[in-house]
């Protein structure tokens, strides 16, 4: 459906990029290179994430090839992250895969109180993995593209009170049998700095996303969530909001809302070896299968260096998802701690292993995997550079 306008967005994103650089003055440029590989062996005991009975298991080797590219000068900063992923699988090969993953992201500074900044992305890959990391959501297996860019500017009215304001598009194209989606999210969000510790927000979201499905399907969501954060020193601060929310859902038979209060927090906390961060969040996502899905989230961080080469680290994650209309909740839960050893400045060797389960209201077949892997991760910071 959104071929040509991939075509569109790709050639005004160049054009965009190629204005920016004619207004910075090359003589003040500094940029950079920095190219990084990463190579995964995985047992996975559930490929498809099946019902209990159904599993397949398979080891899989991953290859992700990775650049970052970086330019900046005293007014504009410029960076490219492009990537690739390689899936190889040993005896299900018909689930081989390519992925892509590229971003740009452009600022400007048109006076020091006026800053400007876009960006864009390209991404193709597959459900069900992707769903599930993004959104905690089960969808079957299938290829996807997503792409869309954004707009934003932020003035400072004095050292104390500013004002920021983005607009964002995304489009979502699927091979078969999920519906392709088009999204603008538009937010306002003037923030006062209530002391040289403590900051407070007042973010306003619209989020509109429309679905290319016979019905007409659209999700309408609106957000107003005053929210803040706090410095208690430099390793640690608090950050949060609570908020409510009206959503609309309307097709060509219905025209339905709902309503609720949304919430995020956020504690982070470093020590001298070791470092937390639990973040708690409530907020609404059209999902891939035309529902209006309530989001409950609760994450833990934790990480413990042993030695200067030496790292374990553990991150488990519960999310709730509730329909606002019709049935199909769901809960996912995941647990993966790993160890991290530095080889050399550049090599990094990482293990890992992660238990998942999903359990959905109205399918009495929950899901459970089991994957260990095993992480090789090559960086080159600043191969190519000029100050």
């Amino acid at each position: 459906m959104y071929n040509g306008l991939l075509k569109s967005f790709l050639i005004t994103l160049a054009a965009f990029a190629a204005v920016f650089l004619l207004f910075a003055p090359s003589w003040s440029a500094d940029w950079e290179v920095s190219p990084c590989v990463e190579i995964i062996e995985e047992y996975n005991d559930n490929i498809r994430f099946s019902s209990k009975g159904h599993e397949l298991d398979d080891f899989v080797t991953y290859v992700r090839p990775r650049v970052e590219a970086k330019y900046s000068t005293d007014r504009l900063r410029m960076s490219l992250n492009s990537g690739l992923g390689v899936e190889k699988y040993v005896d299900y090969d018909e689930l081989d895969t390519i992925d892509h993953d590229h971003k740009l992201a452009l600022s400007y500074g048109l006076s020091r109180t006026l800053g400007l900044k876009a960006g864009g992305y390209f991404r193709q890959d597959t459900t069900l993995e992707t769903e599930l990391i993004e959104e905690g959501l089960l969808v079957d297996r299938e290829d996807r593209r997503k792409f869309g860019g954004s707009f934003s500017f932020n003035y400072a009215f004095s050292t104390f009170l500013s004002c920021s304001a983005d607009w964002t598009r995304r489009y979502t194209e699927h091979s078969v049998d999920l519906n392709d989606r088009a999204s603008d999210t538009l937010e306002l969000a003037p923030s006062y700095v209530l002391s040289p510790r403590t900051s407070l927000f007042l973010n306003l979201i619209h989020t509109n996303t429309e679905y290319d499905d016979e019905e007409d399907t659209s999700i309408a969501n609106y957000n107003i969530i005053p929210s803040f954060r706090h410095d208690f020193g430099e390793d640690f601060y608090v950050s949060g909001g609570v908020g409510y929310r009206y959503t609309e859902y309307e097709t060509k038979n219905t025209d339905e809302h709902t309503d609720g209060f949304v919430f995020n927090l956020l504690f982070h906390r470093n020590w001298e070896r070791v470092s937390m961060e639990l973040l708690a969040s409530r907020n609404q996502y059209p999902t891939a299968d035309r529902r209006s899905v309530e989001r409950n989230m609760l994450t833990l961080r934790g990480a413990y260096r042993l030695s200067d080469r030496f790292r374990s680290s553990l991150v488990a994650t519960f999310r709730r998802n509730r329909v606002d209309k019709g049935t199909g909740n769901s809960d996912y839960y995941t647990v993966s701690p790993s160890l991290d050893y530095d080889l050399t400045p550049t090599i990094t060797l990482r293990g890992s292993v992660d238990y998942t389960e999903y359990d959905k209201e109205i399918d009495d077949a929950d899901r459970e995997r089991f994957r260990a892997r095993l992480f090789l991760n090559f960086t080159w910071p600043r191969l190519w550079s000029c100050h």
